[in-house]
């Protein structure tokens, strides 16, 4: 049996994810479970920690800004980090909500990092998303570049 498109492209994201998260936790991060307090929090924090799924404003269409992780560290994050986890394995339209992406992160509160992989984007999209590296978008990162950012102390 095989699994639908969607469900591949969901299971593949969540690696991702699973890969960012893996890198909060080695680098001392804790799981913070409460979102929303956290988020009303956070600069109280000590230690570095870490939500995931978390509402962190609204989009440019007044709806609900989820963000893949919200993170704090109160020496390199002291206002907050946010990472997204965008992997494309095969071609589609999912390229498409990238100018969505930046524009959300540009109205956002939040410095924010990218880690986007798969190399199923379209010809061009991802240099267009590193272009767009300006005002809250930092960095955008696939895996690899990502790694050898955390391991140089950056995180």
């Amino acid at each position: 049996m095989t699994k639908s498109q969607g469900a591949q492209a969901n299971l593949t994201g969540n690696r991702l994810e699973r890969f960012v998260e893996f890198s909060l936790i080695d680098c001392g991060f804790a799981k913070i479970v409460d979102k929303k307090a956290f988020v009303n929090t956070m600069d109280t924090f000590v230690v570095p920690g870490y939500a995931r799924q978390v509402n962190i404003g609204h989009t440019i269409y007044g709806t609900n800004l989820i963000c893949d992780f919200l993170l704090y560290h109160p020496q390199k994050w002291p206002g907050g980090l946010v990472i997204e986890a965008k992997w494309q394995e095969v071609s589609g339209t999912a390229d498409e909500k990238y100018p969505y992406f930046v524009m959300n992160i540009w109205s956002s509160e939040y410095k924010t990092i990218l880690v986007m992989d798969g190399g199923g984007y379209r010809e061009g999209a991802e240099r267009w998303v590193r272009s767009m590296q300006k005002y809250n978008l930092l960095h955008v990162f696939n895996m690899m570049e990502f790694q050898t950012w955390v391991n140089r102390g950056n995180l």
